[in-house]
């Protein structure tokens, strides 16, 4: 019987590096209802991947040995029986944890998603894409014409953020911690990209937009989720799609004012998302996204390191985790 190779956590270390490594799993032919597809690229999910290696993620009890990846795209290589629609050969997109780090996957043919190619750029759309596609239109409610800042704004779902944004009309603030993405974010289309290693963030926003924010996409937390919060704009929304800056570190208690003060009068709200508790608006927000990639409205920008097999994850995973990416970090599944 043939193999393949998978990535698999071995140990709970606390460290990707330590934790994983990569084992062999023989093929199986799919059943009914069921294809197999050659994965050609994952999604490196830099955080998720090391809390699973902390056993930190609140709906997942990890048991070593426990498979790894969220992620991919590729192609189907065999279909069993009940699978009308789809043929060998057909390039497919697909979501589903424990199947993105390893060169094959069996899967129900009920959560592929045909795309038009296996290419890196079609899997920055499915999930990172439409994860800011939810986040805006369903979370955030996003109207035309507002004011959007948005942290990690060069990142996998940031620059997604920042162009569904501008689509909308919208007057848009990019903040990033890296002199070197400043151009990238100008050339997506922001109307003020704001370095706040550099620049003090709370008094530029408040200065420039004494109106304050209409909504504000934050993934990174700490101080840039406090000066978002302080700077909302009558019915500003903020949204939590993630705290990279602490995800790791003990549970900081922060002297405030409690947040209905901030947020009572002036009507504002705080509301957190994870893509995955809205599975209602997965299908329509996934052929929308790929529909704007194919028509050219959106760009998907795919971060140019190369991250070629599967004992590259572990550097993916570490060059993420010090924020040196632009765009969605991408492993080529050899």
């Amino acid at each position: 019987m043939p193999s393949y190779r998978k990535l698999i956590i071995q140990q709970l270390t606390g460290d990707f590096r330590t934790s994983t490594g990569v084992a062999e799993e023989s093929l199986r032919d799919p059943g009914p209802g069921e294809a197999l597809v050659r994965n050609r690229y994952a999604g490196c999910n830099a955080i998720f991947d090391k809390n699973l290696c902390r056993n930190k993620i609140r709906y997942v009890d990890v048991v070593p040995p426990y498979d790894m990846g969220i992620e991919s795209v590729g192609e189907i290589v065999a279909l069993g029986s009940n699978t009308s629609g789809y043929a060998v050969g057909d390039a497919v997109a697909t979501v589903n944890l424990g199947t993105g780090y390893r060169q094959f996957q069996t899967a129900n043919v009920g959560r592929l998603v045909k795309v038009r190619a296996a290419s890196a750029e079609t899997l920055a759309i499915v999930p990172s894409g439409v994860s800011a596609y939810v986040g805006l239109h369903h979370i955030a409610q996003m109207a035309t014409g507002e004011t959007i800042a948005v942290s990690a704004a060069a990142g996998g779902i940031g620059h997604f953020v920042v162009q569904l944004a501008k689509l909308a009309g919208s007057h848009v603030v990019g903040i990033t911690g890296s002199t070197n993405k400043i151009a990238f974010l100008q050339q997506l289309g922001c109307d003020r990209v704001i370095d706040y290693r550099n620049e003090d963030l709370p008094q530029v926003l408040a200065h420039e937009y004494p109106r304050g924010l209409d909504i504000a996409y934050d993934t990174v937390g700490g101080e840039v989720f406090d000066a978002f919060l302080d700077n909302l704009a009558q019915r500003g929304r903020l949204i939590i799609s993630g705290h990279t800056s602490d995800f790791d570190q003990p549970i900081e208690h922060v002297p405030h004012p409690r947040a209905y003060r901030k947020l009572y009068w002036k009507s504002a709200s705080i509301r957190a998302f994870q893509n995955q508790a809205f599975p209602e608006y997965q299908a329509a927000a996934t052929q929308h996204m790929l529909q704007l990639y194919y028509d050219g409205k959106i760009k998907s920008q795919v971060d140019p390191t190369d991250f070629v097999g599967l004992e590259s994850v572990a550097d993916a995973v570490e060059y993420m985790l010090a924020g040196k990416n632009a765009g969605k970090v991408v492993i080529k599944i050899d």
